[in-house]
């Protein structure tokens, strides 16, 4: 075991206990909707980061997102359009996600999903003060028995113009549950750390955590291939990934047009820079995850 991966590992852990204990404080006591007063780019802006070259990277810039994913689902829905103007998101953060972009700037509705309750109830608070009453957030820790109730029980119909996901763990198995919805948009994280050849998926545990799996908390997730696999069975195709190496975007097939390139797991792969930024190199970071059980997506 690297002993200084080991050691970053463990400090991230202190920082995420103290986070813990801090964050559902701050979100109860401070305004949260004072946050999102961001200046969004404009049209002409856009249309410059749009039109240098073909590639999701050039649309990409983050108003609300981690990875830039703002922009990349800026330009997707500017190229194939929108019909019901209605996402659903699981896993958010307060601040930062997918979705708010759209709902704030775009009058976008929808429903967020996550397990935790302090921040399902500061955004709910929030999202009632700036006066959107079509965006609710639901707390509940997912699990394949309580996806389809739940996701059914929000009221989203069956045609929806996104889905996003991002829950660290069963990402595979909750796309390849949700047979009941017919998103035109699906953003879903892939694990860079597996490699652009690999079909590999985590086995499904309703209990996923990743830094309860291993101390890393690089064991998580599928491949960009596994997931291109079910997009394909599903009728999806791979538009490309943020320069980041998180997420992996996808449309439905019958909304492609000739803006829009299918793209292999290898032209769209990027490594994750995120893991690159602490010291650890692709290599390495596969090669302590390596041994973990995995299950071969065919």
């Amino acid at each position: 075991m690297n002993l200084r991966l080991k050691v970053l590992s463990d400090l991230r852990r202190i920082a995420r206990f103290v986070l813990n204990i801090l964050t559902p404080i701050f979100l109860g006591l401070f305004p949260i909707q004072l946050l999102w007063k961001r200046n969004d780019l404009s049209a002409q802006e856009f249309l410059k980061k749009k039109t240098k070259v073909p590639g999701l990277e050039n649309p990409e810039y983050s108003l609300f997102s981690q990875n830039g994913e703002d922009g990349i689902l800026r330009y997707l829905f500017s190229e194939i359009g929108v019909s019901s103007k209605l996402f659903l998101e699981f896993g958010f953060g307060v601040t930062e996600n997918n979705s708010l972009r759209l709902i704030l700037v775009d009058g976008w509705g929808g429903v967020l999903m996550d397990g935790s309750g302090a921040s399902v109830a500061a955004f709910n608070k929030a999202i009632q003060k700036k006066g959107v009453r079509n965006v609710k957030a639901i707390q509940q820790f997912l699990d394949l028995e309580n996806l389809k109730p739940t996701i059914l029980a929000s009221g989203l119909p069956e045609q929806i113009d996104l889905l996003s996901i991002d829950v660290d763990g069963n990402d595979y198995w909750f796309w390849k549950d949700i047979t009941y919805l017919n998103p035109r948009v699906v953003v879903i994280e892939y694990n860079a750390c597996l490699g652009p050849e690999s079909s590999l998926t985590v086995p499904y545990d309703p209990l996923f955590d990743r830094h309860k799996k291993h101390w890393s908390g690089l064991y998580h997730g599928a491949s960009l291939t596994a997931l291109v696999k079910l997009a394909d069975k599903k009728g999806y195709v791979l538009v490309g990934c943020d320069s980041s190496g998180v997420n992996a975007f996808f449309v439905r097939r019958d909304c492609l047009n000739e803006s829009l390139k299918e793209q292999t797991s290898r032209s769209a792969f990027r490594l994750n820079k995120h893991g690159l930024r602490s010291g650890m190199s692709f290599e390495s970071q596969f090669e302590i995850i390596k041994n973990m059980p995995y299950i071969t997506i065919e």
